[in-house]
């Protein structure tokens, strides 16, 4: 039987329950859903415009990662994450991030520097409007990338599942103080380091990048 080459697969429209899980996901990255307060499922079903069944799948996915905590016949509420929580999370993204900037400043080509810089600019230009949102989307895009570009999968996976948690500290962390400009720097660093092939400058800007961000959300005392 011949085979089948060069046709491309449908892609399929994302079901009602993924784009709801979307959506509260940008609603808690663009800080619409704060902490401290408990919302109804019935009234976030009602906004998106949509029935509680694909909001309920939804929510237990979020619940499921550890984002949110439903509370039974109440409604829902963003997790609050400890100190520990919070340390362990940036402990573990210095970890891999670490390894990714060094494994790229090996392997990334002129275009795989083009596209971390395109982002990079990208993030600059919002500085001036304070767009949190936008700038936290491109900073998603920033690190995610760079596992993407070297086809490291299960890095990325679990990559993945640290930014979930970094929804409920990431608007908190660019509403500090010139955080913003600061934050393109470190990334210009890391992009210089890997750029040049100094694997180990691009590692220990990666993990400064992120002790920074850590630091900086740490309540003065």
């Amino acid at each position: 039987m011949a085979r089948l080459s060069g046709i491309e697969a449908v892609e399929r429209p994302p079901t009602l329950g993924r784009r709801a899980y979307l959506q509260i996901q940008q609603a808690i990255r663009d800080g619409l859903i704060t902490h401290g307060e408990l919302y109804s499922e019935n009234e976030l079903a009602e906004s998106l415009g949509m029935s509680r069944t694909p909001v309920r799948e939804a929510l237990i996915s979020l619940n499921r990662e550890g984002i949110i905590v439903i509370e039974s016949q109440r409604g829902f509420r963003l997790r609050e994450l400890s100190e520990a929580e919070r340390q362990e999370i940036f402990d573990l993204r210095a970890l891999l991030e670490g390894f990714t900037a060094s494994r790229l400043a090996h392997s990334a080509t002129g275009e795989d520097v083009s596209r971390l810089r395109e982002l990079i600019d990208a993030q600059e230009a919002l500085t001036a409007t304070g767009d949190q949102s936008e700038f936290l989307s491109l900073d998603e895009r920033f690190h995610l990338l760079q596992t993407q570009i070297l086809g490291l999968q299960r890095t990325h996976a679990t990559m993945v599942g640290l930014r979930g948690a970094m929804w409920l500290i990431g608007y908190e962390a660019l509403s500090l103080p010139r955080r913003l400009e600061a934050v393109v720097a470190e990334h210009r660093a890391i992009v210089d380091a890997i750029e040049r092939g100094d694997a180990e400058g691009a590692a220990e800007a990666a993990r400064a990048h992120l002790a920074q961000t850590a630091g900086a959300l740490k309540p003065v005392e």
